[in-house]
């Protein structure tokens, strides 16, 4: 029984990945001195950079920093027409590209809206470096910190770790000193306003096979590196998201010894740890920005309709299935999701529009007229809901597709 649901989950993942895939991060260098970069507003947040692809970043430990430079601002629109004599036309979708050469990873959207940052080679180093390039393909990708690096939601910090010292190293915009957080050098997650970090504390003794998650503690601390304190048991996951609260934070795994399966919900501040998903192998958990619902993969369940995305609240309450699979992400405002589904005959993305509610769905775009493929399931929707930026699977190069005015 146990084979045949590994060969069910080996068929949907497949499905999945098809489309989509796995997200890859590289890791930033040691020690790199203050950034002083430009003003940067803070807005409405994008996820941050993720944490997968930690390669070898040791070796940009010579690397100089360069400040991260704010892109030109966007000019004024055009002057309002009179109601009574415009025509309103429907939008139409549109691609732009952003680079050239097969660069580029990771793209997300930098809090303010206005640019997209990715790692790709820096000139004369080995590694990776974050790049910035405007949104609007206004101007050329430049460098925006010399390693893999990831800004808080708000956008008012960025992390770093520091392999040579086995530290994480957190810069505030705007002001010369760093804080210096004790966690290994790891990945740090932060809170949605920016004061708080979590990490994954690789739990010791003996760790399981390479192919399930690690066993780990779950870390907190103040963004300034104060108040460092474990949360919870040792447990098996790989990813943490934030509740809106800060209080709270998501994560798929299960038990140390291996049971319990599903999604969990932790109190850093009662230390308590609930599961609130019942799930064998439940993957790609998004929580939506409003804290109040969550969409997710589950696989390898007993009875074949178990499997395929679900969305439920977040106390794992009002459990509904998803009509399609692929890669989801939730809009903006929480009211909708957008889903990039598996595609049979393996052609050109669709972005369709999945109404939180009802669960009714509207194509966003048309395969014929607007071919896209998206590699990886790289790609996320900007913070004002218009667009998605994504990393093409046809020549590896970052394009926005503008799909509402």
């Amino acid at each position: 029984m146990r084979s045949a649901r590994l060969l069910s989950l080996i068929a949907l993942l497949f499905l999945v990945a098809c489309s989509n895939g796995t997200t890859t991060h590289t890791a930033p260098p040691s020690s790199p001195p203050p950034i002083q970069p430009t003003s940067i507003p803070g807005t409405n947040a994008p996820l941050p950079i993720t944490p997968q692809a930690r390669t070898a970043a040791q070796d940009l430990a010579t690397a100089t920093p360069l400040a991260p430079t704010d892109p030109p601002m966007p000019t004024t629109g055009p002057t309002a027409t009179n109601a009574s004599t415009a025509t309103t036309q429907p939008f139409t979708p549109s691609l732009t590209k952003l680079t050239d050469g097969g660069c580029c990873r990771n793209p997300v959207w930098h809090p303010d809206g206005t640019r997209i940052l990715y790692t790709d080679a820096a000139p004369n180093q080995p590694l990776a470096a974050t790049y910035a390039v405007p949104a609007d393909a206004s101007g050329q990708p430049a460098i925006f910190f010399p390693s893999a690096a990831t800004v808080s939601p708000d956008g008012s910090r960025i992390a770093f770790p520091d392999f040579a010292n086995g530290v994480t190293r957190i810069q505030e915009f705007g002001k010369q000193s760093t804080a210096t957080i004790a966690n290994n050098a790891a990945y740090v997650w932060f809170s949605r306003d920016g004061r708080q970090v979590a990490w994954l504390a690789r739990a010791p003794g003996a760790q399981p096979s390479s192919n399930v998650d690690r066993l780990v503690r779950v870390w907190v601390a103040n963004a300034d590196g104060s108040n460092a304190r474990s949360r919870g048991n040792t447990v098996r996951a790989a990813d943490l998201t934030w509740f809106p609260d800060g209080q709270r934070l998501l994560f798929t795994g299960r038990d140390a010894d291996g049971g319990n399966p599903g999604i969990y919900v932790l109190d850093i501040n009662a230390d308590t740890l609930t599961r609130i998903v019942d799930a064998f192998s439940p993957r790609g958990a998004h929580l939506s920005p409003d804290g109040t619902q969550i969409v997710y993969l589950a696989a390898l369940e007993e009875k074949p309709e178990d499997n395929g995305l679900f969305v439920v609240n977040a106390d794992g309450s009002a459990k509904r299935k998803l009509p399609l699979v692929g890669g989801v992400r939730w809009s903006p405002d929480s009211k909708s999701m957008l889903i990039l589904p598996f595609q049979t005959d393996n052609g050109a993305d669709q972005l369709m529009r999945i109404d939180a509610g009802t669960l009714a769905m509207m194509p966003l775009t048309d395969r014929a007229t607007l071919p896209f493929r998206v590699a990886q399931d790289e790609w996320q929707p900007s913070p004002d809901g218009t667009r998605i930026v994504f990393n093409a699977l046809t020549d590896s190069n970052i394009y926005v597709l503008r799909f509402s005015s």
